[in-house]
């Protein structure tokens, strides 16, 4: 790092991004209000926005006035065990600005401009390991109207548990008020007239605030930093942070662009999280898995069902099998006997584990065992050396900050014990893969365990269709997708409405360190050659990957490397028939291959071989339909 410290006499300043096209403009007004705005290769894409944090009744962000600033070149090269992009750098300019309130409150304004947008966060002072709360705070994002938004509402369902699994609303006009009175979740989509698309996050949660929203309570209804609601029923707990000095609040991330994979291959959210914290990690390996549970939950009490599944993901290759609520009931030789059998047969189980969250010491030991610390580290400790390979944790049902910090308690002990974790019922990713690389991958997503109801059939493709462009920029998706069979929901079946060709593309177009495939092992087994080799092949961790065409809602096609080997998946959000064009890969130019289409219908696949490829590849898809392809 390169550092400077300088004294101001101006209220303005910039901070550049690396190839010059991105400023973060900070500004002081003539009243003293601390705000900020973003110009992106000459177009302001975000308009003068307050700042503020208030903190004993009173507002840091007004009447201050800017007393230094300390400029940093951040290059730091890291490998991801997970994701869409392996080896990574985090590169940017960071500036460090200083603020006076008059009433002598001093606190640091932190900003990171990357070549892909920009981030900033606030550093309170006071006494060292003294503990404070916050009363709000007042960031605001004033994005320009002319234009269109993608966001999910803020998850406000009947049993007030925000599990991010609200469908989107889709191009809807930017600062529409929420369906709702308790706002939008991140990631917000948006794109502007300018020729610009942008997304809104936030990034590095970590125990010592909680996670956040927006509403629609800023300035002329700009969208305005919201702290979890005080009603989210798990616990009783302040919805408002508590923390000790110093702190740092999490990064509030914009990602932009002059073109929509710009934002699809980010990945700003894990650079703005701390390096690794976990030592050697050889024994982290992404990997796809089955899952019994989706078409038949009784499954994960039978030992003998659950030998079958080993047997399967032996014979696909795959590197894991999950096994999900109940296995504390299996029948026989129980989970010691599965998880000695997969080991010898290359196969590595995951166990299913409720958070704890708001269980107190009368709910049953085996549902309480991931909040309470001794019992956590007993627990991971006897797994650990009976063999299992990773812990899927569910139902956090909350954003309060207490439930928050279990995440980041969790990752740590699992490390310890050299665990893979998949955070499920959890709140949206904000980057813990670069600091926890055992997370392989976290729900936040309506995903295929809701298509037991025939209205969410009826949504599935554009649903699948508006996810890559939202939900998946941020962190792996545990969706569980590539599912050809009709989901059974007290004895009656959901028809299926996106076709066969569509759902195997989802091993593309979703990614996912740890992919659990969730159909049940017949149905793969019944499919011809060509699919079942797809998913024999197709990886879960990525060293590139694109967006080559697409319109969130619409349609996506995407590519993914491994090595020289790129795999190819478009879906249709839409059920009206598509053709979509779009440039291969430079590599894969001239090479022969098959594409995985629809057949004749939804429940069919059709097969289309090029002999020679061009640079550009035309593909028709049914409505809801879809295509695979690997070009090795």
């Amino acid at each position: 790092m390169v550092a400077g410290i300088m004294t101001l006499s101006a209220e303005r300043r910039e901070t550049m991004s690396p190839d010059g096209k991105v400023r973060f403009v900070t500004e002081v007004t003539d009243g003293g209000q601390l705000q900020y705005s973003i110009v992106h290769d000459g177009v302001e894409i975000m308009q003068p926005s307050k700042l503020g944090i208030v903190r004993h009744g009173v507002n840091l962000g007004a009447d201050v006035r800017l007393t230094g600033e300390k400029k940093e070149s951040v290059d730091t090269p890291y490998i991801l065990k997970s994701g869409k992009r392996l080896d990574t750098r985090d590169r940017c300019e960071q500036t460090t600005y200083s603020f006076t309130t008059s009433s002598d409150d001093k606190f640091n304004l932190i900003v990171r401009v990357y070549d892909d947008g920009a981030a900033f966060r606030y550093r309170l002072h006071g006494p060292v390991g003294v503990s404070d709360t916050l009363q709000a705070e007042l960031t605001e994002f004033s994005v320009p109207t002319d234009g269109y938004a993608w966001i999910h509402p803020y998850d406000w369902n009947e049993r007030h548990k925000p599990s991010y699994e609200q469908y989107s609303k889709n191009h809807i006009d930017i600062n529409t008020p929420s369906p709702h009175d308790r706002g939008w979740a991140f990631p917000m989509l948006f794109e502007l007239n300018a020729g610009k698309w942008m997304m809104i996050t936030e990034a590095a949660i970590d125990g010592t605030y909680p996670p956040t929203h927006v509403d629609n309570s800023g300035a002329a209804g700009c969208y305005k930093i919201r702290y979890p609601e005080a009603d989210e029923p798990v616990i009783t707990d302040d919805n408002r942070p508590v923390s000790k000095y110093p702190w740092l609040t999490p990064w509030r991330a914009v990602i932009l662009g002059d073109e929509l994979n710009d934002v699809f291959s980010t990945q700003m959210v894990a650079h703005l999280n701390p390096p690794s914290v976990i030592g050697e990690d050889s024994w982290v390996k992404a990997g796809r898995a089955a899952w019994s549970w989706w078409y038949d939950g009784r499954s994960v009490r039978s030992y003998d069902t659950q030998i079958q599944y080993v047997d399967f993901c032996r014979d696909m290759g795959w590197e894991y099998s999950l096994i999900d609520a109940g296995w504390q009931s299996m029948d026989k030789d129980g989970v010691e006997g599965v998880v000695k059998y997969a080991n010898k047969n290359g196969v590595g189980i995951w166990l299913w584990y409720h958070s704890g969250a708001g269980r107190g010491d009368e709910t049953p030991v085996h549902h309480r065992l991931m909040s309470d610390s001794k019992l956590r580290r007993a627990e991971l400790e006897r797994i650990s050396r009976m063999g299992v390979k990773g812990i899927k944790v569910d139902f956090f049902d909350t954003d309060k900050q207490r439930i928050s910090a279990l995440y980041p308690q969790i990752l740590k002990d699992a490390a310890d014990f050299h665990l893979l974790v998949d955070l499920h019922g959890a709140t949206l990713p904000r980057g813990f893969e670069r600091t926890y690389p055992n997370l392989m991958t976290t729900e936040a997503i309506r995903g295929a365990e809701t298509l037991g109801r025939q209205e969410r059939c009826e949504r599935a493709a554009e649903h699948n269709a508006t996810v890559p462009f939202t939900r998946n920029v941020v962190g792996s998706m545990d969706y569980t997708p590539v599912t050809f069979s009709n989901k059974i929901r007290q004895g009656v079946p959901a028809i299926r409405r996106t076709s066969m060709a569509h759902q195997l593309a989802l091993a593309v177009v979703f990614e996912s360190g740890f992919h659990c495939f969730a159909d049940r092992a017949e149905a793969y087994k019944e499919l011809p050659k060509l699919p079942k080799e797809f998913l024999k092949k197709v990886p879960a961790a990525w060293d590139e990957s694109r967006l080559l065409a697409g319109y969130p809602s619409e349609y996506a096609v995407v590519a993914r490397r491994v090595g020289t080997a790129w795999y190819i998946g478009g879906i249709n959000g839409k059920n009206e028939a598509r053709e979509v064009s779009f440039r291969l890969p430079e590599d894969c130019v001239g090479k022969k291959f098959t594409l995985i289409t629809d057949g004749a219908d939804i429940n069919s696949f059709g097969y289309r071989t090029v002999k020679k490829s061009g640079t550009e590849l035309s593909v028709r898809m049914l409505g809801n339909g879809g295509f695979a392809v690997v070009i090795e």
